[in-house]
């Protein structure tokens, strides 16, 4: 597991508006991600096809099982040709004012078992939201 935190000077609602907002728009949110489509909508989970490109510039496709309850948002892998697992997204009121942000990746290679660990994939995701956040 990876996990990255940063916090945001801006109240947990606003926060967690966008963390919605990035269910049906990654591409805002996570560096890498393109051609998103949303296969499956029900009141319980959301079920997202898209194209990521990883740290060695190859391209594939990633089908994931989005839930949420407030301030947490579950990824789970569906489709992935090298990892299974989940991605948590959170947020914690710090106060009225300040959120902190966390990002956990809890994927192991299907293969091997080993748990993913590139910290700079978690920690840019979590820099490119907050800098998409606080533009809008």
């Amino acid at each position: 597991m990876v996990s990255y935190t940063q916090s945001v000077a801006l109240p947990i609602s606003k926060v967690w508006e966008h963390f919605l907002y990035k269910v049906e728009h990654p591409e805002y949110f996570v560096p890498g991600v393109s051609d998103v489509s949303i296969i499956e909508k029900s009141a319980d989970a959301v079920i997202r096809q898209m194209k990521l490109i990883n740290p060695l510039g190859e391209i594939f496709n990633l089908i994931e099982r989005i839930t949420h309850k407030p301030y947490e948002v579950c990824y789970a892998i569906v489709e992935h040709p090298k990892y299974k697992g989940y991605v948590l997204n959170r947020a914690v009121a710090i106060n009225q004012e300040e959120t902190a942000i966390t990002y956990s990746i809890y994927w192991q290679d299907i293969e091997t078992d080993v748990w993913y660990a590139e910290e700079e994939t978690v920690k840019n995701a979590v820099l490119k939201t907050i800098a998409y956040i606080m533009t809008k």
